[in-house]
């Protein structure tokens, strides 16, 4: 379960989904990554990108767990809030990918079409756009209401600024906020072969079930 703007809850329906869907193509390519047979993916967001492959993997877990079922959600902490913007951030590539060259799709529905049906099942009707709609930008802010509704408040961005220009502000920001002192301090671990291992079946048995 997640702390969305609804409370505390597992994600449903076609959020649910959408979710699943950029999961299992985030796994894909970070166990490709794992063996050596393709690149680092980045996203972007350097909380998430930073960190070694193993400790990616382990973070998306963690956060699959958290989003998919009902198990209790970690204590708040930046690298959750980073790989959950990540994920939508993956969204937004497959958007990307699929616009560029829609050869290149090989799902039952689009994945602009998954976004429109995430934002009709959170919001109660269907967003303002076409689901063959060009516009990455448009995407980009459809993308931005799915996530608010899920990520709710994040905080790590601000967070993360503070800290690099007002260490007083940032100690301020976090009481006002109820984060512990540590929200920007926690590290994912170093993981063996093994351990990570049982990470990736443990994902793909969630977003492959």
């Amino acid at each position: 379960m997640w702390p969305t703007i609804d409370g505390l809850r597992m994600l449903r329906g076609a959020e649910a989904h959408l979710v699943r869907g950029s999961v299992g193509m985030m796994v894909d390519h970070l166990v490709e990554e794992y063996r050596d047979d393709s690149e680092a993916w980045h996203y972007g967001i350097h909380a998430f990108d930073m960190w070694d492959v193993d400790q990616r993997i382990w973070l998306v877990e963690q956060v699959t767990l958290a989003l998919l079922t009902r198990r209790r959600p970690p204590p708040p902490a930046a690298i959750w809030e980073a790989t959950i913007d990540a994920i939508f951030c993956e969204t937004l590539d497959l958007i990307e990918i699929e616009i560029t060259d829609p050869t290149l799709n090989i799902h039952d529905r689009s994945w602009r079409q998954s976004v429109i049906d995430a934002y009709a099942f959170q919001w109660g009707r269907p967003p303002d756009v076409e689901a063959h709609e060009q516009r990455l930008s448009v995407w980009r802010a459809v993308m931005a209401s799915v996530a608010d509704v899920i990520l709710s408040a994040a905080s790590y961005q601000k967070a993360e600024a503070f800290r690099d220009s007002d260490f007083g502000r940032l100690e301020q920001f976090l009481i006002e906020r109820g984060l512990p002192s540590d929200f920007l301090d926690r590290i994912p671990p170093i993981r063996t072969v093994g351990q990570t291992q049982s990470s990736i079946d443990r994902v793909q048995r969630i977003v492959f079930a």
